[in-house]
Formats: C-alpha cells, structure tokens, sequence
C-alpha cells in the first residue's frame, strides 16, 4: 500500500512540475513578452541586439552551438505592430507589423518557449550570423 501511494504522490509532483511550464489561458504575460521584443525592433529605437538576444531560447543557442557574441538578432524597422492571436497549447502569438505609411505589412508568428520558468522565443532558423527570432513569416501581406 505504501508503495502504491508513494507512486501516486511521485506522479503528481512530475505532473504539478509539468504544469509550471504550460502557458496561460488569457495569453497576458506571453502578449507582454512578445510586445516588449517588438518594442526592440521600433525604427525609434536604436538597435539593441543583446536585450532581443536575451529573448531567444536558451535550449536553441546551446543545441544550435551559438556563440551569442558572434550573432545578432533578425529584426525589421517597424512603425508599429499590432497582436493578432494567441494559441496557448502551443505558444504561438501571431502579430502584424509595418513600415512607414504601413508600405509594408508582414505577419509574424512567434512560437514561446518557457525555460526554468522564464519565457523565449524559439527561433525559426539561423544563418552564419543572424538568428530569425520568428517562427514563421508572410512577408508582404494585404491588409
């Protein structure tokens, strides 16, 4: 019996552990993490390669072998963006950004990732020098 009811307690500690690294239902502190990385890429804004570095997934640059001084992060000049859905089975947050006078508009998904309790963007890929911190891109899309 005794074995039995250490059996249940260790599968529902591995469950509740399991547990702290789904996302949330309402999305809010994923939208403000991936609205404080879009804020990074604001033509306002000088370039900040290390704090959008910092956003990336730490599994990705250890599995990729990244020497984060030797990269920078993808980005584009945006006028604005704006955050077009959520998905909290899988992390994906789907937004809209733009050029000036929105000349361009292109969606962006980005897929989370949740490390030791903290949120990252997993990359889609990454060349010899630039990691793309989207998961996926249309690129030049209609209003």
């Amino acid at each position: 019996m005794k074995k039995i009811a250490l059996s249940i307690l260790v599968i529902a500690l591995l469950m509740g552990a399991g547990c702290s690294n789904k996302f949330s239902k309402s999305g809010k502190k994923e939208k403000e993490f991936v609205t404080g990385f879009l804020k990074l890429m604001d033509q306002e804004n000088e370039r900040q390669y290390t704090k959008m570095m910092n956003c990336i997934s730490k599994k990705y640059i250890a599995d990729n072998n990244i020497d984060v001084k030797q990269y920078k992060v993808d980005n584009y000049s945006i006028f604005g963006f704006e955050i077009i859905s959520y998905d909290s089975r899988n992390g994906l947050i789907v937004t809209k950004v733009w050029g000036k006078e929105k000349s361009w508009i292109h969606q962006l998904t980005f897929k989370l990732s949740k490390e030791s309790g903290k949120l990252y963007l997993v990359p889609m890929k990454h060349s010899d020098s630039y990691i793309k911190p989207w998961y996926e891109a249309k690129t030049y899309i209609k209003e």
